[in-house]
């Protein structure tokens, strides 16, 4: 019988991680630029945000 042949790539769960990671950190950034935003503009205009 041969032998079944095994992967040579290392763990995905790794990979998974960091994009996870890096993706949850991009997503705060957005939001945190955005909120940002809507006070300077909410402060130049006078209107509020609510």
């Amino acid at each position: 019988m041969s032998k079944p042949t095994e992967s040579k790539a290392g763990p995905l769960s790794k990979d998974i991680k960091a994009i996870v990671l890096v993706n949850v950190v991009a997503v705060l950034s957005l939001a945190l630029f955005a909120a940002m935003g809507m006070a300077i503009a909410s402060i130049a205009t006078g209107v509020p945000l609510i």
